[in-house]
């Protein structure tokens, strides 16, 4: 049994090691995976996790941990009283094959997404619209329509998370079906989360848990940030696993919304992703500016640098290790696609044709 068990966990790292190393091609990935089987697994795995009143990612989480560290220490106890050194390599080749099965599971369950076919072979985009005075012009672009929506978000009652997904459903449903996929995702609901401390230390607006497709959201945001925040991480839901294309895909249905709310907090995710050294000539209005000045500040105030430095470089390091060339910096590509491609009368991006099915 000690046997087969050593064989099971090195089966495990080869078929991991495998699958991280000779991935299917993009358009393979694009057809049979993001538009094949994994619109199966997605709702495979939230019709388990979603109905539960807490988040099934988080008590996995808390199990492994707990269970892991208690058998390590009286594995190594034990070893250590009986002189048996070995096994110590016994219990670090098990923890391997567990590791391996994890991520096993995460590339079977959401991982793949990252190899599918990027926005950039599919989104049509004018180089010449790209430039530093066209990324200007945006940017001025931006604070007119921030202006011009703030007063009626202001205004408007503050909708609960059902209202949001609902409300947001179909301009959602037109981004991504642009972008590539065929099939529809149903609006996630929000889980708290243990990791509540642990996102507003390091200055995360949510997070998508690719084990088990449950959704979290930085409960401190303000109502102005969470539609786009919430869209953002119900992309990556649907599939879209780089960041930059979460953030489109946000924006999108945020700005085609027929709600000012929705269009506010699209404006805010975008003016919050314009280069650093934009020349912006148009001024905000004093109620906008507010707000974002309150961002900024809550941000400064809550967020712990050494943590949020942790945070991004761990980040960064496994963009990169998912094939994510741009890393962190990633999240503002988006800003390129929406100065250089060409629009339709819906607002959304033209695209070449089918290249999303391979």
């Amino acid at each position: 049994m000690r046997y087969a068990l050593m064989l099971a966990d090195l089966a495990a790292i080869f078929v991991a090691v495998d699958m991280r190393f000779f991935a299917p091609a993009p358009a393979w990935i694009e057809r049979h995976y993001s538009n094949g089987y994994y619109p199966h697994i997605d709702t495979a795995l939230r019709s388990v996790a979603q109905p539960l009143p807490f988040s099934a990612g988080d008590a996995l989480a808390i199990v492994f941990v707990v269970t892991l560290g208690t058998w390590l220490f009286d594995t190594t106890r034990d070893a250590f009283r009986r002189r048996a050194f070995g096994k110590i390599g016994v219990a670090g080749l098990r923890i391997c094959g567990l590791l391996a099965l994890i991520f096993m599971w995460f590339m079977v369950a959401w991982g793949y997404s990252y190899g599918r076919i990027p926005a950039t072979a599919k989104i049509i985009v004018d180089n010449g619209r790209t430039n530093e005075d066209s990324v200007a012009a945006f940017a001025d672009r931006v604070i007119d329509e921030l202006n011009s929506n703030a007063d009626a978000a202001h205004a408007e009652r503050v909708p609960s998370v059902a209202e949001m997904g609902a409300r947001l459903g179909p301009t959602f449903e037109a981004a991504i079906h642009r972008l590539g996929d065929d099939a529809s995702y149903s609006a996630p609901p929000i889980k708290p989360t243990i990791f509540q401390l642990f996102m507003t230390a390091s200055g995360s607006d949510g997070f998508m848990d690719p084990l088990t497709h449950e959704l979290n959201v930085d409960a401190t945001l303000s109502p102005y940030e969470r539609p786009a925040i919430y869209a953002h991480e119900w992309g990556h839901m649907a599939g879209f696993a780089d960041e930059s294309e979460a953030n489109l895909i946000a924006v999108l249905a945020c700005t085609n919304s027929s709600d000012p709310l929705f269009r506010y907090s699209g404006w805010l995710l975008t003016l919050f992703n314009l280069p650093s050294n934009v020349h912006v000539t148009h001024r905000l209005s004093a109620l906008a500016a507010s707000d974002i000045d309150a961002i900024r500040r809550r941000y400064a105030r809550q967020t712990n640098p050494t943590v949020a430095h942790a945070q991004r470089t761990a980040y960064n390091a496994y963009l990169h290790a998912n094939r994510v060339k741009a890393g962190y910096a990633s999240y503002e590509y988006f800003i390129r696609w929406l100065t250089g491609a060409h629009f339709d009368e819906n607002g959304l991006p033209l695209v070449r044709a089918r290249t999303r099915s391979g």
